[in-house]
């Protein structure tokens, strides 16, 4: 057989779109060269234009076994850009840049795909994600798409005003695209917290778009501005395109948890897909009693909500013969101290039922007006101190920038609390800068190896002052007197409260006034503790 022939062939049938005459010819030829990386290749870009992109990218990596010349390393980096196997594409895409840099393509789909791994959070591609939209610019400086993709590496690297010129830079280009409209959105929102401009500039984007996610942040600055209704109906016009987005379902259900609809919010949360270790889950729990059973509880939210939600399992003895909880590893020693009865594993065991945990209040029907155990459950030592110990914590982890840029506060804005007369104590694991070193506490943080070590420097503090994350939940349930900072725009689990909170008796929330600024609200905290300091 000719394989020049028969290729000249099926790219006649590929320029009249007869794609599966072409895929005969490939395959027949394949038959009788099965390592031929020419004829994989070509199989591989006809998969590609059929969007069957799964047998492109089998045919293209075993192409690329064979040779890894340019136009097989495009077809491995493309058929995983098309599957959206972001991670995976971006060093085939770094390779081919680094044979040819002057190629756009390649510039559009790494910076495309480093911007998707971004925006999800992951922190190890920010700085690669600013370097090569930084290139495209540079060697493309007419290219709409290159500004937008710089524009959300700035905004993930901290650079949020450069990120704003840069899009301002885009507009001059094209002063009505979508991509760039809703990234003055997202600016309006991180830079300046000004929700109305943020809503001009998503309307402003759906208009000149055919994509509805844009719904999606339209719903987030409703909510952050407490308009929770129009809040859900922008979500359920974006669900209308997604309808499985777990992210716009959770929007739904938040914005009617934030307003106690318990019933309707968990009507969304139940259905939503769960983590991927929760998804494999069987025979989930229909909330009856089974007393000759097992039932098997899975985290699938951050240390924080499974350390808030533990307080339902106990709620589980009286209703199956056995509890068995999977706990992270760094929270299994302190949980089997405080939990007689339940069992805590870190491997999937054999079960009859099983319960994802943060969905345990719909399925035990334990509405918000009926959040138990609000007086602690993890057990302590009242502190015995000569002087008051004041524990700190201000920095939050969290994958979603939207919520974590608002739960961290600089550790200079706390300089009045360090000017009183108080032992104060970091809580702060890996903080992100060196900015705290300046001041006159105890590192406690850089010690801790798991929650167990928390809890027991929790039990010696007086007071712990803390930003919307795991300790302040931890000091909540073992009853620790604790100062919660909250943002204007605060987690729905604190519903809108200003004062204080269902979920724990102990915690006293201060709430964020104005947006930005959180010197009205260390003001109050220095007035308490001055008050301590004065007895």
């Amino acid at each position: 057989m000719d394989v020049i022939s028969e290729i000249n062939k099926a790219v006649e049938f590929i320029k009249r779109e007869d794609y599966e005459s072409a895929r005969k010819i490939y395959l027949k030829a394949l038959e009788l060269n099965p390592d031929n990386p020419t004829l994989l290749s070509f199989l591989g870009f006809l998969y590609i234009s059929t969007k069957e992109f799964q047998n492109a990218e089998n045919i293209f990596e075993k192409a690329y076994s064979i040779s890894n010349n340019d136009s097989i390393l495009l077809g491995v980096a493309l058929s995983k850009f098309m599957l959206q196997k972001y991670e995976e594409c971006v060093p085939y895409y770094i390779e081919l840049i680094s044979r040819d840099n002057n190629d756009g393509r390649y510039y559009e789909k790494i910076t495309q795909a480093l911007s998707s791994l971004v925006s999800t959070g992951k922190s190890q591609y920010f700085n690669m994600a600013y370097k090569y939209s930084s290139m495209a610019l540079s060697k493309f400086p007419l290219n709409k798409e290159f500004y937008v993709s710089y524009s959300i590496a700035c905004i993930y690297s901290g650079k949020l005003e450069e990120g704003e010129k840069a899009c301002y830079q885009a507009l001059k280009l094209d002063n009505n695209y979508w991509k760039t409209l809703s990234q003055l959105g997202l600016i309006q929102e991180f830079l300046y917290c000004d929700e109305e401009k943020a809503q001009k500039y998503y309307k402003k984007a759906l208009k000149n778009s055919g994509t509805k996610s844009i719904y999606y942040d339209l719903g987030v600055s409703y909510s952050k501005s407490g308009e929770y209704n129009k809040a859900i109906r922008a979500f359920k016009k974006a669900l209308m395109s997604y309808p499985d987005n777990k992210t716009i379902i959770l929007g739904i259900a938040h914005n009617y948890f934030k307003q106690r609809k318990f019933k309707e919010g968990y009507k969304y949360y139940i259905k939503q897909n769960d983590s991927s270790g929760a998804k494999d889950l069987i025979n989930i729990w229909d909330g009856e009693i089974h007393k000759d059973k097992t039932i098997f509880v899975y985290p699938d939210l951050a240390y924080g909500d499974h350390i808030m939600f533990m307080r339902y399992v106990p709620y589980l003895k009286n209703k199956f013969k056995k509890v068995i909880v999977y706990a992270y590893p760094e929270l299994i020693k302190l949980f089997s101290e405080n939990f007689e009865g339940i069992e805590f594993v870190s491997e999937i065991p054999e079960y009859d039922y099983s319960v994802v945990l943060s969905k345990l209040p719909y399925y035990l029907k334990m509405d918000f007006s009926k959040i138990p155990l609000s007086s602690g459950y993890i057990k302590r030592k009242c502190p015995n101190n000569s002087r008051p110990k004041i524990g700190l914590c201000w920095e939050a982890g969290n994958a979603d920038i939207r919520t974590t840029i608002h739960r961290t506060i600089n550790i200079n804005e706390f300089k009045r609390i360090f000017d009183l007369d108080l032992d104060i104590y970091s809580f702060q694991v890996n903080p992100s800068s060196d900015d705290y070193l300046k001041f006159n506490m105890k590192d406690l943080g850089k010690g801790f190896k798991n929650f167990h070590d928390t809890a027991s420097a929790l039990q010696d503090m007086d007071i712990m002052i803390s930003v919307d994350t795991s300790v302040a939940n931890l000091a909540g349930a073992m009853g620790v007197k604790t100062f919660l900072l909250l943002p204007y725009y605060s987690d729905w689990r604190w519903f809108d409260n200003t004062d204080r909170t269902e979920w724990y008796d102990s915690v006293k929330i201060f709430k964020q006034t104005e947006k930005n600024v959180w010197d009205n609200e260390i003001k109050r905290i220095v007035r308490e503790l001055t008050k301590l300091t004065s007895k």
